[in-house]
């Protein structure tokens, strides 16, 4: 029984690390309301996020509110989201988009 217990225990606090090593750990920049603003050379957008820490966020541009739906993806370092036609990467200073009409570059987050 005892030897079962401390199996268990081992088994349980493995789960346990696996798990807290999956949630990442770089959230990207945001208010309180779950969302950040920027502006780009070629127009402006906001990325609004389902949580503090989340897996999915919505990409909504300057043109014509055009909005792309975006699924959080693990990279190496910073913070990625992809969709079908879009990308948002930000590592909290520099940031990179792709695929969106009109190209949208050198993209700086506004302060309030």
């Amino acid at each position: 029984m005892k030897g079962q217990c401390i199996v268990l225990a081992a088994v349980a606090a493995g789960a346990v690390a696996a798990a807290a090593s999956a949630e990442p750990s770089v959230q990207p920049p945001m208010n309180d309301f779950n969302f950040a603003f920027y502006t780009c050379d070629g127009g402006a957008f906001q990325i609004s996020y389902d949580s503090d820490t989340p897996t999915e966020a919505k990409m909504t541009t300057s043109d014509h509110n055009r909005q792309y739906v975006l699924e959080r993806k693990t990279v190496a370092d910073g913070v990625q989201f992809s969709g079908a036609a879009a990308k948002f990467w930000t590592d909290g200073k520099k940031v990179v988009v792709e695929g969106t009409d009109p190209p949208l570059r050198n993209c700086k987050l506004k302060s309030n």
